[in-house]
């Protein structure tokens, strides 16, 4: 996700600082006492509320989020990304030709979401920024033709979570 080759481990929260998981832990409980009824409502359940490390472990385990943003149009984007937190810090990329890109321009919230096995679920929202000078050369699309994506930095400002139900 960013343009450096990132490691397995410093994708697992397991060998991140604890001031790393800790800020992401401080997210999740101000997003949980800040949230609306609904949201509340389904995510306030004690039995399957998650911890930092356990939040990361299943966002990054899962392959595909979808991602959404609202541009000066204020007509939604959605698509789906790869987005992964790395020793602590939300990061994706997005195609230099994408709609969400300009979107991006005049307004960097963004809004993502996953889910898994057994009603396992996380939503995201955040602020997202281009990191400076990850422009590079990707795999053709459908056309044949060149493609290229910028990595984005996404400071994360809620957290929902919830742990799939138990079988």
């Amino acid at each position: 996700m960013s343009t450096e080759p990132v490691s397995p481990d410093e994708r697992d929260p397991a060998n991140w600082s604890a001031e790393a998981l800790a800020r992401i832990q401080r997210v999740i409980e101000r997003s949980r006492k800040t949230a609306g009824h609904a949201v509340r409502d389904t995510f306030a359940r004690p039995e399957r509320e998650m911890t930092a490390a356990e939040f990361v472990a299943f966002w990054n385990g899962t392959r595909m989020k979808a991602m959404a943003t609202v541009g000066n149009t204020r007509a939604p984007h959605i698509a789906p990304v790869h987005a992964e937190f790395i020793n602590g810090r939300l990061r994706s990329t997005i195609f230099e030709t994408a709609v969400r890109r300009r979107d991006l321009r005049d307004n960097p919230e963004v809004a993502l979401t996953t889910w898994g096995p057994n009603g396992a679920a996380a939503i995201v929202y955040g602020r997202a920024h281009e990191v400076a000078d990850s422009l590079r050369d990707t795999r053709t699309g459908a056309s044949g033709g060149p493609r290229r994506t910028v990595a984005l930095d996404i400071e994360v400002t809620r957290i929902y979570a919830m742990k799939g139900r138990e079988s």
